[in-house]
């Protein structure tokens, strides 16, 4: 059996982790196992999950920049104990440049050769300040460290490999889980209250300055359309935040803020409109899901466009301000509404001819599981169909 160590900063319900578990699951466990090195003592949201497919879960002390030699000694005297890993699988790129090198220096115990180290980036873009041109200087020198290099865009990997050439791997969804579902959707707007002919505008993703829930909230409110709800999915620092500006606004009446969902997909099918003005992404596979579940989808222009696979997907700028995306959102808001009245059995179908579309682009996670597992047992094996980097 090979073993995959998969590295990132927690194993709660961000994008990397979840898109990773979704692969896991379709993962032959009998000829490839993963195991999980992280960044935190506090279990995670997958933790038990990992437990129970057979995976182990180890920890790191967290970089903080100062803490360098102490990180590397860390990191060093992991893979000294540690040769049961064929691949390492480096997510969290910010200090991938320090802990690949040091799996480098060992040995596999079932193979007898060195471990193979990948650099996966999953994300185009850094945080603003000191701390992300530390991590855009430390990602440059990744071409050199490690054996292989994965990135879930175009934009991610020209963005952190600096125009070293690597491999893209898209995020990948189960596209059958995600088409729409009339009947789920509507359990989830009994369950908030909604009522059926309601236009529901929705976001998933974890509250922090990146994802920009707080320019959503602004630009809803703008819509001045008290027929139309806000669902906000996730969990994070700023919801807090976001919370009290939805009041600020006299909005928080038709602001839901549902936390973390585990059947996120049931609530993908409770949406009418996916609305995502992050900052920046690598390849954000919650838009893939939205996309799947036939949903109308408006991303900021700061996203690659490798995301854009159906006809019902468009890019607006978020430099503009929010005045921009509350005019789209109340014209789309009203196209949807009359749809409806029109014929609901016609806006059923509709929505559930997408996934087939999601999945025929290559973002179907039983395709890539076939094609990563291919990698994980031979990654000499240059016959792989995955697309090199432009």
């Amino acid at each position: 059996m090979v073993r995959v160590l998969h590295v990132l900063g927690g194993l709660n319900l961000g994008g990397a982790e979840s898109r990773i578990m979704d692969l896991y699951r379709h993962m032959d466990r009998d000829q490839v196992q993963f195991d999980f090195l992280v960044h935190t003592e506090t279990p995670g949201f997958y933790n038990d999950e990992i437990l129970n497919l057979g995976g182990c879960i180890y920890t790191l002390p967290r970089f903080k920049v100062y803490n360098i030699a102490s990180y590397r000694r860390a990191a060093r005297d992991f893979f000294a104990k540690h040769h049961e890993f064929n691949v390492i699988q480096g997510h969290m790129t910010s200090t991938a440049s320090i802990y690949l090198p040091e799996a480098a220096r060992y040995t596999c115990d079932k193979e007898g050769e060195r471990m193979v180290t990948v650099a996966h980036t999953r994300n185009a873009g850094v945080d603003k300040g000191v701390k992300g041109s530390i991590v855009k200087a430390m990602r440059r020198s990744l071409p050199s460290k490690a054996d292989y290099l994965f990135a879930c865009s175009h934009l991610a990997g020209d963005e952190t490999f600096g125009g070293a050439a690597y491999t893209y791997i898209p995020n990948t969804i189960d596209t059958v889980k995600f088409t729409y579902n009339k009947n789920k959707g509507n359990s989830v707007r009994d369950e908030y209250g909604i009522p059926e002919d309601a236009v529901v505008i929705g976001n998933v993703a974890r509250f922090s300055p990146q994802k920009n829930q707080k320019f959503l909230i602004r630009a809803f409110a703008e819509t001045g359309d008290a027929d139309s709800l806000l669902m906000l999915c996730g969990d994070g620092g700023l919801k807090s935040e976001c919370e009290a500006l939805a009041k600020s606004l006299n909005v928080d009446d038709r602001v839901i803020f549902t936390g973390n969902q585990k059947n996120v997909w049931e609530y993908y099918s409770a949406m009418d409109i996916f609305a995502f003005p992050s900052e920046y992404e690598g390849l954000p596979g919650v838009v893939v899901e939205a996309q799947a579940s036939g949903l109308k989808c408006i991303m900021s222009d700061t996203i690659t466009g490798d995301v854009m696979v159906t006809d019902r997907i468009e890019r607006l700028p978020i430099s503009e301000g929010e005045s921009v995306w509350s005019a789209r959102l109340k014209e789309c808001t009203d196209e949807i509404r009359n749809l409806k009245k029109e014929d609901t059995e016609a806006y059923t179908v509709l929505r559930t001819r997408y996934s087939g579309m999601v999945r025929d682009a290559g973002f179907d996670v039983n395709e890539q599981a076939k094609i990563m597992m291919k990698f994980y047992l031979d990654p000499s094996d240059n016959t792989l169909p995955i697309l090199p980097g432009e």
